[in-house]
């Protein structure tokens, strides 16, 4: 049992009122409320029950209604009206057929019937260096450097892999554009050789692909084409052409390391060289070769000129106790003595310092300015012998660090089409239509449900 209020029209006051009353779900009787059900309706005290308990269920009846209408033909009339699914009208079918049904089928009969076999050669390479013997305690760290570089060197290789250079360079070396429009390719996968090069590189992104593992450091290249003597060609020249961008890498690596120390070379053997042609500039003004040998000769004529002079002067001495002052031999043995300590004197002369208004230079400056030259020539040797060996010592270092590109798959002849994978395209482009249409359903009922 359930109840609907209703409006009638007062025809004495020309108004419209409301009456509270109740029917029968089963047999649609109406049935007249008690005044006290009325009250508590008006209070808000009467709350409505289940239907289904057989309790009266009271609702008001949006549209007016006269007592005789509320007597013998009651309306019943739901709050809200259940929208129908949009898959359940005839433009959700239709919808359905066209953004699901057709595209999906569409794409079914292209790879069934007009899609052309692709052939695919697998290839898998690493970039490795030189296994070293490392110490216990740098196990650790060279690991991680050397895991880094090679990582960073590979990340290198795939880039230009699926770089413009790289695919430039196979148009000119196998003609790259003949082979990717073979008559027998399909009109969706063969490229235009007309189009211009950003799009052709785009294109060979889909036909070479590459997956890299970080773990292991294995790169696997696939490469696609309509033949499979085309697809074996192109991954062959894709490898190639890594090996020699890794062995350029490589090559710079080197020289980068090897140019610092060859440049300290170079300066130290300039060094070397500039303090050698100051010493020979040197004894060519001198006149000597070597000053400090000058000094040592000149210091034993002084010293046996001083060895005479005392000798003499003993004789003079024993003379003088015999004879008198004017007799010939001490006068003779006086000049001698005389002349042997002016030779010292001039002797000494030699090796002092030179004096104001005198000519030439003296010995001991002389020495001096060679000992300066012989210490910038020991200190410019000694520092061109540790530059060459910090010269050695970089390029065993550079040759520890190089890489090289090792194919451990080589690329070989497809004898069966794996490509294009018709059935997993249209289950991909079923389920991308489904989604869309689903999207598309939900927004449509979210709209009309606002409007109604």
């Amino acid at each position: 049992m359930s109840e609907t209020r209703s409006s009638k029209t007062n025809g004495r006051r020309g108004r419209r009122s409301r009456s509270l009353v109740a029917y029968d779900g089963d047999d649609d009787r109406v049935v007249a409320l008690d005044p006290d059900v009325r009250t508590e309706r008006s209070r808000g005290e009467l709350q409505p029950h289940d239907d289904r308990r057989g309790e009266l269920d009271y609702r008001v009846d949006p549209e007016p209604l006269d007592r005789q209408s509320e007597v013998d033909e009651p309306v019943r009339r739901p709050l809200a009206t259940a929208l129908p699914r949009l898959a359940d009208s005839a433009f959700g079918v239709t919808s359905f057929v066209l953004a699901v049904v057709v595209p999906t089928l569409l794409t079914a009969l292209f790879y069934m019937f007009l899609a052309t076999n692709q052939f695919s050669t697998v290839s898998q390479f690493a970039v490795r260096g030189p296994a070293g013997a490392p110490g216990p305690a740098d196990m650790l760290g060279l690991f991680a450097t050397t895991a880094s570089s090679e990582t960073a060197d590979t990340y290198i290789i795939i880039s230009y892999i699926h770089s413009r250079d790289l695919v430039e360079d196979l148009d000119k070396r196998i003609n790259l554009r003949e082979i990717y429009d073979r008559p027998e390719a399909d009109f969706y996968y063969r490229f235009d050789p007309t189009k211009p090069i950003e799009d052709f590189v785009d294109y060979m992104k889909t036909m070479v692909t590459t997956e890299f593992d970080t773990f292991s450091g294995v790169v696997t290249l696939t490469v696609r084409a309509f033949r499979p003597e085309d697809a074996q060609l192109v991954a062959e020249n894709v490898i190639a052409a890594s090996e020699r961008l890794v062995n350029d890498l490589s090559r710079r690596a080197r020289d980068d390391t090897l140019r610092e120390a060859r440049s300290e070379v170079a300066k130290a053997e300039q060094r070397l060289r500039l303090s050698r042609a100051m010493i020979a500039s040197f004894r060519g003004t001198q006149a000597e070769l070597d000053p400090a040998a000058a000094a040592a000769a000149q210091q034993g004529v002084i010293t046996q000129l001083e060895g005479q002079a005392t000798g003499y002067e003993a004789q003079l001495n024993a003379l003088r106790q015999t004879m008198s002052g004017s007799a010939p031999p001490v006068v003779q043995m006086e000049s001698q003595l005389a002349a042997v300590r002016k030779q010292i004197e001039v002797e000494r002369q030699k090796v002092a310092l030179e004096r104001a208004g005198t000519t030439g230079t003296a010995l001991t400056e002389r020495l001096t300015r060679y000992e300066e030259l012989l210490v910038e020539r020991d200190f410019a040797e000694r520092a061109y012998v540790s530059s060459l060996a910090s010269l050695e010592g970089a390029r065993l270092e550079a040759d520890r660090k190089q890489r090289y590109l090792a194919v451990f798959v080589s690329p070989r002849s497809a004898e069966e089409a794996l490509y294009p994978q018709g059935l997993r395209w249209t289950a991909v482009v079923f389920g991308i239509c489904l989604i869309a249409w689903g999207i598309f359903s939900i927004i449509i009922a979210g709209v009309r449900d606002h409007f109604v």
